[in-house]
């Protein structure tokens, strides 16, 4: 670790002088040298992970880098590069300035690269050399690495330990794989060394090969057909990536230990990110009380997509009862605007406020309820009609976290 590095970590934790609105989650979670942002795929994880790497690089001096996983190409060029990869990618101060973020410190993109991160994993937790070679050779390991249950998730997880005990960075902000259920993300570790020493790998790797002949047996018809389209050679590979990955156990069940002490231990914050609609809603609640029972320290929540609170005005949502239920209105704009409208455009504007009115009522209560039991700050994104596509929307959003 650098002496500059350690020079820039004492700065940090200075108290920030506030001389700009917002940025508050930044302000809260800049001393924290990792922040996993989780939850439901279509929630703007990727999105919101950039721009909380924005807002603590507006109020520490810290060199911040947001590791995405699989970005989404408007966000390269709202960062205004070319694309994000694997090579760590810096965005200048000037440019985050022009843009409107008062950069303290400075922020760095990087994407996860599914097989570098699996081809790592082979080589750090094989027992020698030749063992790692035979596996990377492995036409079944080439194929099927990156088909693992769980396995951009652990890749994520492998990462993300890698880059804090490399000490490169002041924070990380991990932006988790796109999963069907966050939980996925936590017990990838665990999920993996299952997989590696399992029962069934055993039995068909065993010395007598038991496993192999009694597959054989049972599955003729396709184990030819197998070789007839993958080649020859094909049960052998099987049979010799399965006895090889027996080697890595070890490995891997040290490194899920680390890995969860480190996700346990108060330099981690989990911040998670939601919408209010009922499945991501319901998803985040689930995950919340998981960190808990997990002892993993939960620091925030983000609500994305928030309708603007104008739309639960009483006076607006009367208004819109009139139009859609009264029909003397049509006649009473005519005489007293001067403007001629169809009734059916005007009930459909009433129908259409009223709609929204309701959609804004479900979600203060789902607000309501989330504040009572996150036992966390929450901030609140409001639905923005236009794409975050340039950097000047990423900087507004890290403003409002």
């Amino acid at each position: 670790m650098t002496v500059a590095t350690e020079r820039r970590r004492g700065e940090r934790r200075r108290p920030a002088h506030r001389e700009w609105p917002g940025f508050e989650m930044g302000e809260r979670l800049g001393a924290l040298r990792v922040v996993v942002c989780t939850g439901s795929g279509g929630v703007g994880k990727t999105t919101i992970s950039a721009a909380l790497a924005m807002s603590i690089a507006a109020t520490q001096d810290a060199r911040v880098l947001v590791l995405t996983v699989d970005p989404a190409k408007r966000l390269a060029s709202a960062l205004g590069i070319k694309g994000i990869g694997a090579d760590p990618v810096t965005i200048s101060r000037a440019r985050l300035r022009r843009a409107g973020l008062p950069a303290r410190g400075e922020v760095v993109a990087a994407m996860l690269d599914m097989k570098s991160a699996w081809d790592n994993m082979v080589e750090r937790y094989s027992p020698d050399r030749r063992s790692a070679e035979r596996i990377l050779k492995n036409r079944f390991y080439q194929r099927i690495s990156d088909a693992f249950v769980g396995s951009h998730e652990y890749a994520a997880m492998e990462a993300l330990y890698e880059l804090h005990e490399a000490g490169e960075y002041d924070c990380v902000v991990v932006d988790t794989p796109p999963s069907r259920n966050a939980l996925d993300f936590l017990e990838a570790p665990a999920r993996l060394t299952d997989y590696v020493g399992a029962r069934l790998l055993s039995w068909l790797a065993g010395p007598s090969g038991v496993g192999l002949r009694a597959m054989n047996f049972a599955a003729t018809p396709f184990l030819r057909l197998a070789d007839r389209l993958l080649g020859g050679d094909v049960l052998s590979e099987v049979s010799d990536f399965v006895r090889q990955l027996q080697g890595l156990y070890g490995g891997v069940q040290k490194r899920a230990r680390d890995v969860y002490r480190l996700l346990r231990s108060p330099q981690v914050g989990f911040v998670v990110v939601t919408t209010l609609e009922p499945g991501p809603f319901a998803e985040a609640e689930f995950f919340a009380a998981k960190l808990r029972e997990y002892t993993m320290p939960l620091r925030g929540m983000v609500v994305n997509r928030v309708l603007p609170p104008t739309l639960r005005e009483p006076s607006s949502a009367a208004a819109a009862t009139t139009l859609a239920d009264d029909p003397r209105i049509v006649e009473w704009i005519a005489q007293h605007l001067g403007e001629r409208y169809a009734p059916d455009a005007v009930r459909g504007v009433g129908r259409i406020h009223l709609m929204f009115n309701a959609l804004a009522q479900r979600d203060a209560r789902a607000l309501a309820k989330l504040e009572r039991i996150a036992e966390v700050p929450v901030s609140r994104i409001p639905l923005f009609t236009d794409d975050v596509s340039e950097l000047e929307g990423l900087v507004r959003i890290a403003g409002l976290l």
